[in-house]
């Protein structure tokens, strides 16, 4: 039998072709959200806004909006199918994978009641560095772990909640330069969109990643 590179068989591959046709209508659908959502911001900063509904329902940024939501919904169907996966193994497999179930319900649960904003507002930096710090003592631990214990797909999935957690950390510091150098609300509404629409793309990356390396049913 081939042994992984710490000497532990490796899980049984998922024998499953990515569905890129799938991942590619959800990231569509995604990007026509996050595209209206930006029309309506855009029109807000120069003082046409479309009806109360209609902003609440697009807005990039509020809580309840279709653009949270989908980023919500994204992360729910990773941990259903981490969790999935996690039940179809055994041993310390599951246990990697009942992590990243976790992880991903913890990271739904902030986006849709956008705990990270409201931690922002009461220190930004000190939310940089819990986020830095949290990300560097984490993602390592789980890339290691998944590594030695020769779980299929491991690296792309930490890689792409990595890249998620960039993109969390990162554009939202990008935002925040552009609301005290610039202070021009259509510069604003496009500094948002980039923020929320790469956490958006990071977490469809992630579910496209973890799609491809839940095991198959036996």
């Amino acid at each position: 039998m081939t042994r992984g590179p710490f000497g532990v068989a490796p899980a049984v591959p998922t024998g499953r072709p990515w569905r890129a046709g799938w991942v590619v209508v959800l990231g569509a659908a995604g990007g026509l959200v996050f595209t209206l959502g930006l029309l309506v911001q855009a029109r807000c900063a120069v003082g046409r806004c479309p009806a109360p509904a209609v902003q609440r329902l697009f807005g990039l940024d509020a809580v309840g909006s279709l653009p949270r939501l989908f980023t919500t919904a994204v992360f729910v169907l990773v941990a259903v199918l981490a969790w999935a996966a996690a039940r179809r193994t055994g041993g310390r497999v599951q246990l990697w994978w009942s992590a990243v179930a976790a992880g991903a319900v913890v990271l739904a649960l902030a986006k849709a009641v956008s705990a990270h904003s409201s931690a922002e507002q009461d220190s930004q930096v000190l939310t940089l560095v819990a986020g830095v710090a949290l990300g560097l003592v984490g993602l390592p631990v789980l890339l290691v772990a998944g590594l030695r214990w020769s779980v299929a797909g491991a690296a792309p999935v930490t890689g792409a909640l990595a890249a998620y957690a960039v993109a969390a950390l990162g554009l939202d510091q990008v935002t925040s330069l552009v609301v005290v150098l610039f202070r021009d609300p259509v510069l604003l509404a496009f500094a948002v969109y980039l923020e929320e629409g790469g956490e958006a793309v990071t977490a469809v990356v992630l579910l496209a990643a973890v799609l491809q390396a839940v095991p198959r049913r036996p």
